[in-house]
């Protein structure tokens, strides 16, 4: 990625489809241009069960080393969803 597409923001949420299945929300934000992208119920569940890889669907709106940057706080957001309360 060029230097001219340096990323001003990045955020992610977990969020319900109305149906109550989990999807993950990106707002990815350049200097010129933003995104904001929902993933798929399916698309969530595989981004948990790849450790959250990134998706295909951003690939293009950022570089790996960013990605990589938040990954850790990505896979947390998404444990507390997909993992079970202790007993």
């Amino acid at each position: 990625m060029s230097t001219t597409h340096l990323i001003k923001k990045f955020r992610y949420a977990l969020r319900q489809t109305p149906t109550g299945e989990p999807t993950i929300v990106f707002e990815i934000r350049h200097q010129y241009q933003g995104a904001k992208i929902g993933l798929t119920p399916s698309d969530t569940i595989e981004l948990w069960l790849t450790y959250a890889e990134m998706p295909q669907v951003i690939d293009h709106l950022m570089d790996e080393r960013t990605w990589e940057a938040h990954r850790p706080v990505i896979v947390k957001l998404l444990a507390s969803h997909f993992t079970p309360p202790p007993r």
